[in-house]
């Protein structure tokens, strides 16, 4: 079973969260492997080309009851730390497109926005975020409830129903 946590960061956020991540990790590895006993925290950090940030993962493999490292407990209770973290200091706000489409607009909440990458996306109108470089889906800061209007439907269509 693999536990995954996608996040958006600029290598400033990058180095705060690894500096946190080593107080609790034995080491990282070159490759950005973070070794906890004999198992492993799968750590891609987000790449960013030009004017687009693409996204990064945290992940877990946890095994099964015949895979799997001798130190698992330990390692998914680390990654559990690590992913709070994340939520605790990172916003979920964000909303999805796809090319093309930009006035279909979905929001999503499996997906984190780190602070400096944050501040860069609200300071750059011309800032994409995506999946990867070839995927279609775009990510936004979601607007907030109170830009968005209110929920009284409108038109004749959407007409309210008599109370009585």
């Amino acid at each position: 079973m693999k536990a995954e946590l996608q996040f958006f960061m600029l290598p400033s956020d990058q180095a705060t969260f690894l500096q946190f991540a080593e107080t609790h990790i034995d080491h990282i590895n070159a490759d950005q492997t973070l070794c906890v006993g004999d198992c492993e925290l799968l750590f891609q950090a987000s790449s960013q080309v030009d004017n687009a940030l693409f996204i990064g993962k945290l992940s877990i493999n946890s095994g099964g009851l015949d895979e799997g490292c001798q130190d698992h407990n330990r390692a998914n209770a680390i990654y559990r730390t690590l992913r709070k973290w994340i939520k605790k200091h990172y916003d979920n706000r964000l909303s999805t497109w796809t090319s093309g489409k930009k006035d279909s607009i979905g929001r999503t909440r499996n997906q984190w926005l780190a602070p400096d990458a944050k501040q860069w996306k609200q300071k750059n109108p011309n800032a994409d975020m995506r999946f990867s470089i070839e995927s279609a889906v775009h990510f936004d800061i979601a607007p907030e409830f109170s830009q968005m209007g209110g929920i009284e439907p409108k038109g004749k269509k959407f007409k309210a129903r008599s109370k009585n």
